[in-house]
């Protein structure tokens, strides 16, 4: 994974860039971690 934060008027873009992801890994439980990973990352900077 590349993740890439960049300052805009309204905050912080996180960009991910998944690469090589292990088969059998869907793409929607791939998303939902990524989300739970964000989640406790904005929750963590409050």
């Amino acid at each position: 994974m590349t993740w890439s934060l960049t300052e805009v008027p309204s905050g912080t873009k996180v960009t991910i860039i998944c690469e090589d992801v292990p088969y059998g890994i869907s793409k929607e439980d791939h998303d939902e971690g990524l989300t739970s990973t964000l989640d406790n990352l904005a929750n963590y900077l409050e």
